[in-house]
């Protein structure tokens, strides 16, 4: 193919996550006692109806394409970045960044299942607290800093940049 395929794969697992925990979050703000008047209000004032039993619908579904697009980022990730560490050793600090990438993107994978996996009998797929925190405050800023992370890999290591090895032209930082 002549350039790596992880940079391509990996733009729907990241938008998959990031949408199914912003839904978890609108819908559990949106259904608490506190802040529920208040939002439903303002989609209100904004004209805008939103029939609230269909959120947790859209976020399990979100959550099981953002599982079955990862498999590709997980496959072609490893692709790339074992060559390297056979190279280098996982002492260089390019090595240790894309570890840290790996096992935090295999963190968010593990909780999206986890969420899948509870929700699948639920009424509607509606989340439970301990399922909106997974989502919301664990696997949404997660892939974010993974998301950092591998563009730290890019631009600042060069990494795939020289090919599918990723054998870099550019100066290499070790």
């Amino acid at each position: 193919m002549g350039h790596p395929a992880h940079p391509a794969t990996v733009h729907f697992p990241i938008t998959f996550t990031v949408l199914s925990g912003l839904l978890d979050l609108f819908y559990a703000a949106a259904t608490n006692s506190t802040t529920g008047p208040l939002i439903l209000s303002a989609l209100k004032k904004a004209d805008v109806n939103i029939y609230l039993a269909t959120i947790p619908i859209l976020s399990y579904y979100t959550n099981i394409l953002a599982i079955i697009t990862a498999i590709p980022s997980i496959v072609t990730g490893i692709a790339q970045l074992m060559p390297l560490i056979k190279r280098n050793g996982v002492k260089t600090s390019k090595a240790l960044t894309g570890i840290a990438h790996a096992a935090l993107n295999d963190l968010v994978v593990f909780g999206n299942v986890y969420n899948a996996w509870t929700r699948r009998t639920a009424t509607d797929y509606r989340p439970e607290p301990l399922n909106t925190v997974i989502s919301g405050a664990v696997a949404l800023p997660m892939v974010c800093l993974s998301a950092y992370l591998g563009a730290n890999l890019v631009y600042k290591y060069g990494m795939g940049v020289g090919g599918p090895t990723g054998d870099s032209k550019l100066k290499k930082v070790q």
